[in-house]
């Protein structure tokens, strides 16, 4: 039972004091009866104890660990925001037919899914999915370290849109990486994962990236993919016009604002940009600046150092930038193709003289 109760402990910190009690009800577990008996106005470590006294009365330890893993990936889910995803591709798909619904239908993937971690691990391992806003969402606990001890570090959390060629997945440990993407290669019917070097807070966001890089097509031009529930695209709000204010006042530059508005729109799109928190360059080129350094000392070797931006969304952080004219234009190729590349990270060298 302690391992059920520091699995719950962990759940109950996810989520927010005054959304606690309306994500109970919603885990279903608990009848309304016995949840009345819970004051969610105390604290959430009164609120947890009493929850956890609730579940130890039903005397059904295998079906609560299994109703409280569910729980916890239902906090998962709400507050997805709070872990880090990692974006992979899946590379060379079987041969062979499916059976009907076997990606999409929650029931049937934890099916396959458990089969496949069950040849890899031992016992203790556990699975549980859910089907949220199109996408299955994967719990996976597997045992690494002390026995028969929750850790967070060993619980990995997963997101696939049925028939998709990505998903989204949050850090594991080194020492199971091989099963692991060996049971996830089986699962997913084919026979290889490739790390996509794309990683953020908003897995929609990068969902939309992946696919754009999949698509070979830059954002927002590929109709195939447009009614995808992952592709939630705004148009951004466009400002009033400084005219509309006040008519006798005219701005001396607007012929180069509307011109540079263009370019932006040509390079970004019309719409809002997709949330990716940090853009990190490995610069590895010839020293340009030896006019204004002159003791720098210029070799042949290349100058190497490391750029990274961050922000709440740095790619809408940067065409602002350049909205305002604080970034000169036009914007480097490796800033406005972001996009299509799919990742945030990026190696600049020279190139090569043929």
């Amino acid at each position: 039972m302690r391992f059920i109760a520091d699995v719950l402990k962990s759940a109950v910190a996810k989520c927010k004091a005054s959304e606690l009690e309306s994500l109970v009800r919603q885990w279903g577990y608990l009848k309304n009866v016995e949840l009345d008996q819970i004051d969610f106005s105390k604290s959430k470590r009164c609120v947890y104890r009493e929850i956890l006294r609730l579940c130890d009365e039903k005397h059904k330890q295998k079906e609560t660990a299994d109703r409280v893993n569910e729980f916890d990936l239902m906090c998962s889910v709400k507050y997805s925001f709070k872990k880090r995803w990692s974006m992979y591709k899946l590379s060379d798909k079987k041969t062979g037919t499916l059976k009907e619904n076997e990606l999409s239908d929650p029931k049937k993937f934890k099916k396959k899914l458990l089969q496949q971690i069950e040849l890899y691990f031992d016992s203790t391992a556990a699975v549980s999915v859910t089907l949220h806003d199109g996408a299955l969402w994967c719990r996976l606990y597997i045992q690494s370290g002390a026995p028969a001890r929750f850790m967070n570090s060993n619980t990995i959390y997963l997101v696939y849109y049925p028939h998709c060629p990505c998903f989204a997945i949050t850090a594991f440990k080194v020492s199971v990486r091989n099963f692991l993407f060996q049971c996830l290669s089986n699962a997913f019917n084919h026979h290889s994962l490739t790390n996509m070097m794309l990683s953020g807070l908003h897995y929609k966001s990068l969902f939309q990236l992946a696919f754009n890089k999949i698509g070979e097509s830059s954002f927002g031009r590929l109709k195939a993919i447009e009614n995808l529930p992952f592709l939630c695209r705004n148009e951004r709000k466009r400002k009033a016009k400084e005219m509309e204010r006040e008519p006798n006042m005219r701005s001396e530059d607007e012929v180069m604002k509307r011109r540079r508005s263009q370019s932006l729109e040509a390079s970004f799109g019309v719409y809002d940009q997709p949330v990716l928190e940090s853009l990190q360059f490995k610069v590895e080129v010839k020293f340009r600046g030896s006019q204004n350094l002159v003791n720098f000392p210029v070799e042949d070797e290349p100058f190497r150092c490391r750029v990274k931006f961050e922000g709440p969304s740095v790619l809408e952080g940067v065409r602002n930038l350049a909205s305002c004219g604080l970034a000169n234009e036009p914007l480097p190729k490796h800033l406005m193709r972001v996009n299509s590349l799919g990742t945030n990270y990026f190696v600049l060298r020279n190139k090569d003289k043929t």
